[in-house]
């Protein structure tokens, strides 16, 4: 059996140990505060650089014309499209009114149609082609008519070689009536028909200027259907 007396442990720190853990931290701490200074030198270098940059740029003396002639180019521009737009439209009514002063008649007896009169009376021409003088001749000159049938019949009887051209038609009744119907000789085709008219009433048709023209030689005939007296009115002229 050990008798030995227990010994109690101790345990003595490693000087050699400390002194190798103070060094790394030096070095450690020189190493940052070289890389600090080189990254402060390389910042302030950088500032320096892009100083001296724009002091170069602003005293130039190659940019500034050019952003002088751009802008003076950019000012201008509208300016000198305006004045040509003004030209072009001087010169655009000058030309139209040359042009019309060419085109236009001098006098006033060219503006008869159909052709250049002699005179100075200012006209047109009727449907013989002879000028009218409208100080001796207004409106269209038609011949008005009025006649009663009690029976289908003739209306009017053109002049031998004429022609019927009748511009308006009108006509009363004294009792009601099947139909009242108008057209060129008793076989030909109604122009115009009117179912069932009633007496008191006025009926009929104004075409003025226009016109229904029947064939040579034939004559307007007027076709009742009923037992009435039929009063006429008509406006006609014969060609």
């Amino acid at each position: 059996m050990d008798t030995r007396p227990d010994i109690p442990f101790q345990f003595f720190p490693d000087q050699s140990h400390k002194k190798s853990s103070r060094k790394k931290k030096a070095a450690v701490s020189v190493a940052r505060r070289a890389e600090k200074s080189r990254f402060s030198l390389f910042v302030k270098k950088a500032k320096q650089q892009k100083s001296k940059s724009k002091t170069e740029l602003a005293s130039s003396p190659d940019n500034s014309p050019q952003v002088s002639s751009v802008s003076s180019r950019f000012l201008q521009g509208p300016e000198v499209d305006h004045n040509k737009r003004t030209f072009l439209k001087v010169a655009s009514v000058a030309g139209a009114g040359l042009l019309a002063s060419q085109l236009i008649p001098k006098k006033a007896e060219a503006l008869i149609m159909g052709s250049t009169p002699s005179s100075s009376v200012v006209g047109i021409k009727d449907a013989s082609n002879v000028r009218i003088d409208p100080a001796l001749k207004t409106g269209q000159g038609v011949t008005k008519l009025t006649t009663s049938l009690a029976a289908s019949g003739t209306v009017r009887t053109p002049a031998s070689g004429k022609k019927i051209r009748v511009y308006a038609t009108r006509f009363s009744l004294t009792a009601d009536a099947t139909s009242v119907s108008f057209r060129f000789t008793s076989g030909g085709t109604d122009y115009e028909k009117y179912v069932t008219p009633k007496t008191g009433g006025l009926y009929g048709s104004n075409n003025h200027p226009n016109y229904v023209e029947g064939g040579v030689d034939e004559v307007l005939y007027c076709n009742i259907s009923g037992t009435t007296t039929v009063q006429i009115n008509i406006d006609y002229l014969e060609v």
